[in-house]
Protein backbone atom coordinates (compact mmCIF):
# COMPACT_ATOMS: atom_id res chain seq x y z
CA UNK A 1 0.00 0.00 0.00
CA UNK A 2 0.96 3.40 -0.68
CA UNK A 3 1.33 6.32 0.89
CA UNK A 4 -2.14 8.42 1.26
CA UNK A 5 -2.74 11.29 -0.74
CA UNK A 6 -4.72 14.59 0.08
CA UNK A 7 -6.09 16.12 -3.33
CA UNK A 8 -6.35 19.76 -3.45
CA UNK A 9 -7.74 22.39 -5.71
CA UNK A 10 -7.33 26.00 -5.17
CA UNK A 11 -9.93 28.69 -5.33
CA UNK A 12 -9.17 29.60 -9.15
CA UNK A 13 -9.67 25.80 -9.69
CA UNK A 14 -12.71 25.30 -7.55
CA UNK A 15 -14.06 28.41 -9.08
CA UNK A 16 -13.72 27.14 -12.55
CA UNK A 17 -16.78 24.79 -11.36
CA UNK A 18 -14.97 21.82 -13.85
CA UNK A 19 -17.54 18.42 -13.75
CA UNK A 20 -16.34 16.03 -11.00
CA UNK A 21 -14.61 13.98 -14.21
CA UNK A 22 -12.66 16.76 -14.92
CA UNK A 23 -11.09 17.21 -11.48
CA UNK A 24 -10.66 12.95 -11.07
CA UNK A 25 -8.65 13.60 -14.42
CA UNK A 26 -6.26 15.64 -13.06
CA UNK A 27 -5.71 13.95 -10.20
CA UNK A 28 -5.47 10.55 -11.58
CA UNK A 29 -3.17 11.60 -13.97
CA UNK A 30 -0.96 13.22 -11.21
CA UNK A 31 -0.80 9.67 -9.52
CA UNK A 32 -0.04 8.09 -12.82
CA UNK A 33 3.05 9.88 -13.69
CA UNK A 34 4.70 9.73 -10.50
CA UNK A 35 7.22 9.53 -9.32
CA UNK A 36 8.91 10.60 -12.53
CA UNK A 37 7.00 13.68 -12.79
CA UNK A 38 5.77 15.71 -10.13
CA UNK A 39 4.52 18.32 -12.08
CA UNK A 40 2.15 18.56 -14.71
CA UNK A 41 0.38 21.26 -16.90
CA UNK A 42 -3.38 20.88 -18.66
CA UNK A 43 -3.34 23.20 -21.81
CA UNK A 44 -6.45 23.71 -23.43
CA UNK A 45 -6.26 23.40 -27.11
CA UNK A 46 -9.61 23.45 -28.72
CA UNK A 47 -12.08 20.12 -27.76
CA UNK A 48 -8.45 18.85 -26.36
CA UNK A 49 -6.25 18.57 -23.42
CA UNK A 50 -2.56 18.35 -23.84
CA UNK A 51 -1.02 16.57 -20.93
CA UNK A 52 2.89 17.83 -20.45
CA UNK A 53 5.75 18.19 -17.92
CA UNK A 54 6.64 21.63 -16.87
CA UNK A 55 9.38 21.45 -19.63
CA UNK A 56 6.95 21.48 -22.94
CA UNK A 57 7.42 17.54 -23.07
CA UNK A 58 3.96 15.87 -24.48
CA UNK A 59 2.82 13.37 -22.08
CA UNK A 60 -0.74 12.17 -23.20
CA UNK A 61 -3.89 14.25 -24.37
CA UNK A 62 -7.67 14.01 -23.62
CA UNK A 63 -10.27 14.31 -25.63
CA UNK A 64 -12.57 17.30 -23.32
CA UNK A 65 -12.46 21.35 -23.05
CA UNK A 66 -10.60 23.16 -20.67
CA UNK A 67 -11.40 26.89 -20.52
CA UNK A 68 -7.74 27.61 -19.68
CA UNK A 69 -4.53 26.03 -18.70
CA UNK A 70 -4.24 24.12 -15.03
CA UNK A 71 -0.92 23.25 -13.15
CA UNK A 72 -1.10 20.17 -11.10
CA UNK A 73 1.86 19.85 -8.61
CA UNK A 74 2.64 16.57 -6.35
CA UNK A 75 4.38 17.18 -3.01
CA UNK A 76 6.26 14.45 -0.90
CA UNK A 77 5.93 14.58 2.63
CA UNK A 78 7.52 11.90 3.75
CA UNK A 79 4.45 9.70 5.19
CA UNK A 80 2.24 11.42 2.34
CA UNK A 81 1.41 13.13 -0.96
CA UNK A 82 -0.63 16.13 -1.50
CA UNK A 83 -1.57 16.63 -5.10
CA UNK A 84 -2.98 20.51 -5.84
CA UNK A 85 -4.79 21.78 -8.77
CA UNK A 86 -3.94 25.79 -9.21
CA UNK A 87 -3.96 28.18 -11.56
CA UNK A 88 -0.92 29.28 -13.03
CA UNK A 89 -1.47 32.61 -11.62
CA UNK A 90 -1.94 31.34 -8.39
CA UNK A 91 1.56 30.15 -8.00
Amino acid sequence: MGKPIQKVATRGVQNMNLPPAVMNLFFQKAESFLPKHEFLVFEPQGNRIAVSDGDGKRLDEQQMTLPEKVWVKTDDYGDSLVITALLPREY
